[in-house]
């Protein structure tokens, strides 16, 4: 089947810690907090076109792997390995820390879960993060921390602003404080390592968090934007590249040629072949394929790269493994 892009339904996700943006952008009624607005996932819903209805996980193998891209169908086979989200915070989010695939692939294999490197983009809003530790400490001290509450003193947190971009790499202790709204790009993993979490009555994982916490300080990397044509190359690593897209009356639009590319709108309104686009609606455009987009707008981009590319970019960007 031809299909060059995907419309995907986006799917609101509540979380105790979130606020009340996403709901009220989203039109929904009550008062749970929605913290996360899925935006593509295995389980998002394809909203028109003729596979209207249908999962991700449903759609894709009918596909094929031209689709996907040969990189990422290679590495990971008919499932979408990014997981694009908007996120919410009304309120400190846990003290976590995530594998990498060397760890997920064998502690956790019976998962199925690869590792978990990702990335932020401020929407809206500025505040804390948590970033690492402020001071190197040995497993021991860590577990001690962690366990009698004083771990949060020795964390290293930094100040973040809007257009912001965050890079976090696997084995990054980190949290997001209250106040943002922000994009989060993440490969497709539930591997989430509690360490800390204020004293709610949840699960901590301390002796996995522990095995794969990166026990130095971490300086946070300040990527710089790199112009191509019509859009900004945002960050670079194996997992991801983020790109910045910026649509001023018309633009053809092409996906890698090797990946599929996840186009999420973040400002403005756009058009293309099935109909409007507003706020937090996402594509999913198959690998090669050209999009023709009309309007004024912003999307940031998400693809898989091929790892001959890694070194054509600048360290200015590289900075995810």
């Amino acid at each position: 089947m031809k299909i060059p892009a995907l419309a995907l339904e986006a799917k609101p996700m509540h979380r105790v810690w979130g606020g009340t943006r996403l709901a009220e952008r989203l039109g929904m009624e009550g008062n749970q907090p929605v913290g996360e607005l899925w935006l593509a996932y295995d389980q998002n819903r394809i909203r028109s076109g003729p596979l209207a209805g249908r999962t991700l996980a449903e759609a894709l193998p009918e596909l094929g792997p031209e689709f996907i891209g040969k990189v990422g169908y290679g590495r990971y086979g008919l499932e979408l390995p990014l997981l694009v989200k908007f996120l919410d915070t009304a309120e400190w989010l846990s003290v976590q820390v995530h594998p990498d695939d060397a760890y997920a692939h064998t502690v956790e294999a019976a998962s199925g879960f690869h590792g978990k490197t990702e990335a932020w983009y401020i929407l809206e809003g500025e505040g804390e993060i948590v970033y690492g530790l402020g001071e190197q400490m040995e497993r021991e001290t860590l577990a001690r921390a962690a366990q009698d509450g004083t771990l949060w003193d020795k964390l290293q947190r930094e100040w973040v602003v809007s257009e912001q971009v965050i890079p976090v790499p696997a084995g990054t202790i980190h949290a997001l404080g209250p106040g943002l709204l922000l994009y989060e790009v993440q490969q497709r993993s539930d591997l989430t390592y509690r360490l800390y979490d204020y004293g709610r009555p949840r699960e901590l994982h301390l002796e996995k968090g522990l095995d794969v916490a990166r026990r130095t300080p971490t300086p946070l990397p300040h990527p710089v934007p790199l112009p191509a044509h019509h859009k900004e190359i945002l960050l670079v690593g194996g997992a991801f590249v983020l790109e910045r897209h910026h649509l001023r009356g018309r633009l053809a639009l092409r996906a890698p040629e090797d990946s599929f590319l996840l186009l999420t709108l973040i400002a403005g309104g756009a058009e293309w072949l099935e109909g409007p686009l507003s706020w937090g609606d996402t594509l999913l455009v198959g690998a090669g394929q050209a999009l023709e987009l009309s309007g004024q707008a912003q999307f940031l981009g998400a693809f898989v790269p091929p790892p001959s590319w890694l070194d054509w970019y600048p360290n200015s960007v590289r900075v995810l493994p």
